[in-house]
């Protein structure tokens, strides 16, 4: 065999072999990289089960994780292969907070009824025809009704200079609102003044809980007839009654202060604990 036969014959076997080493090599680092890309998608339990393998390489490492991971599904119950949820000590379970229950509706006024003398007698029909957002019908009723809006009430002013201010919601409003009313009547020509103002009735109302009705119909200071009314009337105390439904729903009427509405609250609710509906 010549030179040039053997020198061509080294060239391709060089050449031949240095391109299986690079093939070599691709292939390592490939596989190098698909474990780093496995172990970034594996969270955190299954990680450190991969890195306690005293192997180093994928396919003895892939078959310890499948032995633990199946002796571990076999020895917890029901056979499922997931790890339980707060064995890690890295994410621990929330803990569970019992939710506390709501506390039972304060009654809350509705209707505040004042009176207020004016000290002088009135002309319905001059007051009618000059002030606004009145209604006079002496035929059906001898009073006259007028209405503001702030705050939201209404009047009914009799020709003796007496004023009946219904609507408000607390004893400031219903005193604003009777200073307005004296103060209309006051530009229309009329000496009057704002004289014996006085709180006559306090109207509230709750909610708590169903009741029995025919049980607490048998005690004392209650009063239910179903025939004519749904509600059962029982008196609190002196002046003040409550007008209580079965679905729970109460009526405090009465009171001339609101303390006198909460105390009767305190008072009637420890007695309808007794008769709750179950």
């Amino acid at each position: 065999m010549g030179e040039s036969a053997l020198e061509w014959y080294f060239d391709n076997f060089i050449a031949n072999d240095s391109s299986k080493m690079e093939e070599e090599e691709e292939e390592e680092v490939n596989e190098e990289l698909g474990d780093k890309l496995f172990l970034s998608l594996l969270p955190d339990e299954l990680l450190t089960l991969y890195e306690s393998s005293p192997d180093d390489t994928g396919s003895s490492t892939s078959r310890d994780y499948s032995s633990q991971n199946s002796t571990a599904a076999a020895e917890r119950p029901g056979g499922s292969s997931m790890p339980e949820l707060g064995a890690s000590p890295v994410r621990p379970t929330t803990p569970v907070i019992p939710v506390t229950q709501q506390p039972e509706n304060m009654p809350q006024i509705q209707n505040v009824i004042s009176t207020v003398n004016l000290g002088c007698c009135l002309d319905l029909h001059l007051i009618a025809c000059k002030a606004w957002n009145v209604e006079y019908r002496p035929k059906i009723y001898k009073a006259l009704i007028m209405r503001i809006r702030k705050p939201r009430t209404t009047a009914i002013i009799y020709k003796s200079g007496t004023i009946v201010c219904t609507g408000a919601k607390s004893e400031e409003q219903s005193r604003l609102a009777a200073r307005k009313y004296a103060r209309i009547v006051q530009k229309l020509g009329f000496p009057a003044r704002f004289l014996n103002f006085k709180i006559q009735n306090l109207v509230a109302s709750c909610s708590t809980f169903p009741l029995s009705l025919e049980r607490l119909a048998h005690h004392q200071n209650s009063s239910y007839e179903p025939e004519l009314f749904p509600a059962l009337h029982y008196n609190v105390t002196p002046g003040i009654t409550a007008t209580i439904f079965s679905s729970g729903k109460m009526c405090l009427s009465g009171a001339k202060k609101e303390a006198e509405v909460y105390e009767a609250f305190n008072i009637i609710y420890p007695v309808l604990s007794c008769f709750r509906r179950q």
